[in-house]
């Protein structure tokens, strides 16, 4: 019998992430290169450039935009000063063709202030500390020929820098049995597209030198060793062929004869072979990838036109967006999202899609925020009825539902052409009170410039102090402005059963003068009791008057809301002036029924639970005030401000209180009765 060598296409395998004892970072594949190896199978497979391409294209449509924009206008623009389109796309790129991408934060007194797109193959993981956290990431532009004693960049992940210096974000979504690093969305479609490379080369290699794979090189004088096997074929195969792949096998033959032979392995249907293997790379492609239409990405199969598939390319093009295009953008908004809230940034942010406006169905659609979502056009661009610039419907059904979206009641009725028009809210002036510029408890008067742009003059609206007294009941006395002597230290959005005194001590430490020292040692103690405004007595408070903590009115919900409930506009408004409550005052309020009229069948409710009631988008803020004389900050205050992981409380408080920093708007039932 013949000994015979069979050289194949190049295979596929698999990334393997190494772990070595002597390096800080995580390799990722064998030779830690695996990142530049997505890249060069992707650049080499005309069909899987062609879908990464297209689908990038596809998750950035016509941009980043916000549909509070224009009640932002400086939150919106400081957004896009930081996200450049360029970065953007780069970085909406890397996500698709690697399944990982990175944002570089260069940070300024605590705030990011430039935001750069940084290359995701040139960055390899740092190891997890206890926590499993991976604290940082390490920075090469050569992995694959870094030298022995070469030690990479170490750069602090998001979070991890403490504000002053350079952070990397990394976009890493979840997958199962993956804790490093990420695969691409296609990569179970990997192997066809190195595939449709391998295809490509042998063709090309086929019509340049005239060999093709379908022979056999005989040599007829005896078998020699293995090794020197080895070594024929490696010359032969150097000298016969010019494809990365190896397409031809050398047999040795023992027999009488001396002279080596060419033979012909016939293949009559190699036309047909090839033309099946490249369509086959194509579907498996499409379908990793999960393309409804290859039409939507620009690749039209055979001959046919478009115009009989209409409902079919209409069809695929919701599908595709709906389950591929929505979960992409989703990702890369909550990541620009984390990083906006650093410079306490909050904006309800999309991507306007290239759906055609054609493709979707405006009649169903609810609101001025999803139509330009779905569409990418503006709501002037579409044939809606607009009076006084808000929404106006034909039924009372959907004027009412966008009444409780925008924190009013009820409705009211336009007449126009002799058509009826419903429009949200139970009176027109409330209708556009709600779409003011300014923010609760200001108003507009005139105009003014900024940054150079003209926005709308926002001040403080005056308080009617009868009408504070006879809504707020005892809250409208209780509430006071803490004194100068206690500055602001944190705010916790939340109760979360965080220890009080846990809190206090995490983030700020008390002064030892000389004084202090002195009663430390005789065993005397700094007892504090003020009673003047500002330093009212609570049981969250320190004992020795070095800490105090108090409660302030917000704005709590995503789609904040100029509420014109009495209650929550007369709350904001003291919020505004530096008005704050202990946890005793807010508590006494509940029990003797301040705001009743708005609980269920008019009876009194948790006001830390339930605030302005139903619907309502404010939040009660746990705020820590520290006495300036006496304490400093300690070194774990840094540049926080919301607190983060302390440990868990003991003391009880006020049933609602662990309510206080959610908004009724996002409770289960959007807070109606019985929640």
């Amino acid at each position: 019998m013949s000994d015979f060598f069979v050289t194949n296409l190049a295979a596929y395998t698999a990334p393997v992430v190494v772990e070595l004892k002597n390096k800080d970072y995580i390799q990722y594949g064998e030779d830690n290169n695996y990142f530049n190896y997505i890249i060069d199978v992707n650049n080499n497979s005309t069909t899987n450039r062609a879908i990464c391409i297209g689908v990038s294209n596809m998750i950035y449509g016509k941009g980043l935009a916000a549909h509070d924009g224009d009640k932002r206008p400086e939150q919106y623009a400081q957004m896009m000063s930081l996200f450049k389109k360029q970065d953007l796309r780069r970085f909406i790129s890397d996500y698709k063709i690697l399944g990982m991408a990175a944002f570089q934060l260069v940070y300024k007194d605590g705030k990011v202030k430039q935001v750069h797109h940084f290359p995701m193959e040139t960055l390899r993981a740092e190891k997890c500390n206890e926590e499993g956290e991976i604290e940082a990431w390490y920075y090469s532009n050569h992995w694959d020929n870094m030298k022995p004693n070469e030690k990479p960049d170490r750069i602090a992940a998001f979070g991890y820098g403490k504000g002053n210096e350079v952070e990397m974000y990394v976009l890493k979504p979840y997958e199962a049995g993956k804790y490093y690093y990420s695969s691409p969305d296609w990569s179970s479609a990997m192997p066809y597209a190195v595939l449709e490379d391998e295809i490509g080369d042998y063709l090309i290699n086929d019509c340049i030198n005239g060999f093709s794979g379908t022979k056999v090189v005989n040599f007829n004088n005896g078998v020699p060793d293995p090794e020197k096997m080895q070594s024929i074929k490696a010359e032969v195969l150097s000298k016969l062929t010019g494809s990365r792949g190896e397409k031809v096998i050398v047999a040795f033959n023992s027999n009488s004869e001396s002279k080596t032979t060419v033979d012909d392995i016939p293949l009559n249907d190699a036309p047909a072979h090839y033309s099946y293997l490249a369509d086959e790379c194509f579907k498996k492609l499409i379908v990793g990838h999960r393309v409804t239409s290859p039409m939507l990405l620009g690749i039209r199969e055979g001959n046919d036109g478009m115009g009989n598939n209409a409902e079919e390319i209409k069809t695929a093009t919701q599908l595709f967006d709906s389950i591929v295009i929505q979960n992409f953008q989703d990702q890369v908004v909550e990541c620009i999202d984390a990083i906006l809230s650093v410079n306490d940034i909050a904006l309800d942010l999309y991507f306007k899609t290239l759906k055609p406006i054609e493709f979707s169905d405006i009649d169903v659609l609810e609101t001025k925020e999803v139509i330009e979502e779905e569409t990418g056009y503006e709501m002037t661009k579409v044939d809606l009825k607009m009076i006084d610039g808000q929404e106006a419907y034909k039924t009372i059904e959907e004027a009412e539902a966008k009444a409780l979206e925008e924190g009013c009641e009820g409705y009211h009725e336009h007449e126009e052409d002799g058509e009826i028009w419903y429009m949200a809210c139970e009176s027109h002036d409330e209708a556009v009170d709600l779409k003011k510029p300014c923010t609760a408890g200001y108003e507009q008067y005139g105009m003014k410039t900024k940054n150079g742009k003209k926005v709308p003059n926002c001040i403080p609206i005056k308080m009617d102090e009868e009408e504070t007294k006879n809504v707020l009941g005892s809250l409208a006395d209780s509430g006071v402005k803490m004194s100068k002597d206690y500055v602001f230290v944190d705010e916790l959005d939340a109760e979360d059963d965080v220890a009080n005194e846990d809190w206090a001590n995490y983030l700020i430490k008390e002064k030892k003068s000389t004084l202090s020292k002195v009663k430390g040692l005789l065993g005397l103690k700094d007892e504090i009791t003020s009673k003047k405004k500002g330093s009212s007595f609570s049981y969250l408070d320190s004992k020795n008057g070095l800490y105090k903590i108090r409660y302030t009115y917000a704005v709590g919900s995503r789609k904040p809301s100029l509420s014109t409930r009495p209650f929550c506009r007369n709350m904001m408004n003291m919020a505004n002036a530096g008005i704050v409550w202990t946890i005793e005052d807010i508590d006494r309020a509940s029990r003797e029924g301040v705001n009743r009229e708005l609980g269920h069948n008019r009876q009194p409710f948790d006001l830390f639970r339930l605030k302005g009631g139903i619907y309502c988008r404010h939040i009660f803020k746990k705020v820590l005030f520290r006495l300036e004389s006496n304490t400093e900050p300690s070194e774990n205050l840094g540049n926080y401000k919301k607190t983060k992981t302390i440990p868990k409380s003991y003391m009880k408080n006020p049933s609602g209180s662990k309510q206080a920093g959610i908004a009724p708007e996002n409770m289960p039932n959007r807070g109606a009765y019985p929640i």
